[in-house]
């Protein structure tokens, strides 16, 4: 995604998560950057019952999530975003409509947070698609904790997983 940032001809503001730093992945650097890498979602794993979106560092959560839920018996589709604008609604939606339920995974506060954004466009696009309401997991409705707080408040397997257990019930 950085090299893809650095270059695209449009003003690119790239976030960089310090939680991520210590993160180890093969980086591609023999393949030729797309230019549309920055504006695709990527499913990094399918799923047939629930789908999980998420971007940036809620990306290894919802992944952490599908291998705790797959013991379970549950298959989530892991959509990572990528990019926030401009939004891939295409593959957004299209993995909504797929599975009927949906769970939004973000760092930021979940009152006025973009996964309200997200859940907004899901439910104008796939209403009809949709078995449960969007769920959206995010940071609490109080200011950023200092650092040694930091766990408690950013989104977790259990969290995630007991929305995705609230989208699943009958």
């Amino acid at each position: 995604m950085l090299r893809a940032a650095i270059a695209c001809d449009d003003p690119v503001i790239f976030y960089e998560p310090k939680r991520r730093y210590w993160d180890r992945a093969e980086v591609g650097l023999g393949r030729p950057v797309d230019g549309d890498t920055l504006q695709r979602a990527r499913v990094l794993r399918e799923g047939a019952d629930v789908t999980v979106v998420a971007y940036g560092p809620t990306v290894a959560v919802a992944l952490g999530a599908a291998e705790v839920a797959a013991t379970e018996g549950r298959s989530l589709e892991i959509l990572d975003l990528r990019s926030l604008s401009p939004l891939d609604t295409t593959e957004l939606c299209g993995s909504a409509s797929k599975t009927g339920r949906v769970v939004v995974v973000h760092e930021a506060p979940v009152n006025v947070g973009l996964g309200a954004e997200i859940a907004a466009t899901v439910m104008t696009h796939c209403f009809y698609d949709l078995e449960a309401p969007v769920e959206r997991v995010g940071g609490y409705n109080v200011p950023y904790p200092p650092a040694r707080a930091e766990d408690d408040y950013l989104p977790d397997l259990d969290r995630v997983l007991d929305a995705v257990d609230r989208v699943c019930a009958p």
